[in-house]
Parts: structure tokens; sequence; C-alpha cells
């Protein structure tokens, strides 16, 4: 049985794709080997829809703004800390001043070894993945080029690896005779007592979209150390 066996299934391509993010430089490349051996193109596919930091830390100011504030600001700072003073502050421009103060505090009072680095950049990239799954991060408007294809697995399996254009992943709309119709629904005057209805609403979806997201990244955790587990097993 090969190793990508298991991951020829539907989403299989997410969880190989989770278990390379969150390898060492070294067991990376050695599971991009073992992968090319069987197909070249599921390691192109690999290759190709990866997260890097450099990658994550270059969307956006609002994309940012998003993923730093769900992640510790431990994590942040030791991902940041060797960066020059100006490099901290263009990535921090998108948070608050109180906690753009906290996050550069810690980064002057910490050394961190690589190893320690590592283990965050991987710790922020897993997470990262986990908010793409999760839907709190949109990739066909964050980054279209690392949205993947939902039949990722299909296009590897017949050795056709697709990379869809920017274009042809804008979401499609209606249209009416009128013109286009956006499915975001009707839009309503509402009274005093009625924006605040909707406010209460608003709020009571967000808190339940969090814990929907905070229970999808724990599960991909799990998922990511079940995973490794069983390729140290192999591989020992």
């Amino acid at each position: 049985m090969g190793m990508l066996d298991r991951y020829k299934k539907k989403n299989g391509f997410i969880q190989l794709l989770t278990l390379i993010e969150t390898s060492g430089k070294q067991k990376k490349e050695q599971f991009l080997a073992l992968i090319g051996q069987e197909s070249k193109s599921w390691e192109e596919g690999v290759r190709r829809y990866m997260f890097s930091i450099d990658r994550i830390l270059g969307w956006d100011t609002q994309y940012r703004a998003e993923i730093f504030s769900r992640v510790q600001p431990l994590t942040l700072a030791t991902v940041l800390h060797d960066m020059t003073s100006e490099q901290i502050e263009s990535m921090l421009s998108c948070m608050s001043i109180s906690d753009k103060r906290k996050i550069i505090g810690m980064i002057g009072e910490r050394n961190p070894t690589l190893a320690e680095k590592s283990t965050c950049v991987m710790k922020m990239i897993s997470e990262v993945r986990a908010f793409s799954m999760g839907g709190v991060i949109k990739l066909e408007k964050t980054d279209p080029e690392m949205a993947i294809p939902e039949n990722i697995e299909e296009l590897l399996n017949r050795n056709q690896f697709y990379q869809p254009t920017a274009v042809e992943l804008v979401a499609p709309q209606a249209e009416t005779a009128n013109g286009t119709l956006n499915f975001d629904g009707p839009k309503h005057e509402t009274s005093s007592v009625g924006r605040h209805t909707s406010e209460e609403v608003e709020f009571l979806k967000k808190k339940v979209n969090q814990l929907v997201n905070e229970n999808t990244a724990l599960k991909h955790e799990l998922s990511i150390f079940r995973n490794k587990l069983e390729q140290i097993k192999k591989i020992a």
C-alpha cells in the first residue's frame, strides 16, 4: 500500500496538506520526496497549495487583522521576532495601539531558539489552515491562488493538475432582467428597535460561528496529530 492511497479519497488532499505544512523542514522534504516517487502530480499539488508563513504575512491588512486577533500573542511575537522594527510596525499596523504595544513588548522580552520559532511558525500555519477550513478566512477573497478546487483529488489522481485562475474563483452571480441579483437578501429600512434586534442576532451569530470555528480547529489539530503518529510509525 502506497503512502498516497489513504489520501486519494474525498478531502484526503487537505489531510495530507496539513500534515506536510506542520512538519519540520527536513521531514517536510522527506514527505514530499516520498509523494513524488508515487505521483509527481500530487507532489506538485501539495507544493502549489502549501501555506508558508511569508505568504500568510503578505496578505492584506484586513485578513492579517483577523488572523492576529485569533492566534496566541506569544505565538505571534515569536513568529515576528527576527523582523526589523520597521517590518514589525508594518505587520502590526492592523492591530489596536494597546495590542500592538503588548506584542512589541513580548518581542523585546523574548529570545526564542530556532526550535521554538519553528514550532510557533508551524502552529500559526496550522491555525490559519483551520481558519480557512472553518470559514473564518475565505481564500477565494484572501488569496485566490491558494483556493483549492473541490475535486482536487480527482484531478490529481488523473494527473490533471489544474490551477484555476483568479477570475474562475470568483463566485458566480445570477442575473435578472434588471441586471445582477445580489444574494445577500433584500434590504429593508428598519426602526431603532429593529436595528437593535438585528444587532443582537448578528452578535449571537458571531458567537455561534466562533464556537464552531474553535471546535473545527480542535478537530483539525487532533487529525494532524493522528496523521503524524501514523506517518512516524511507517517511517520508523
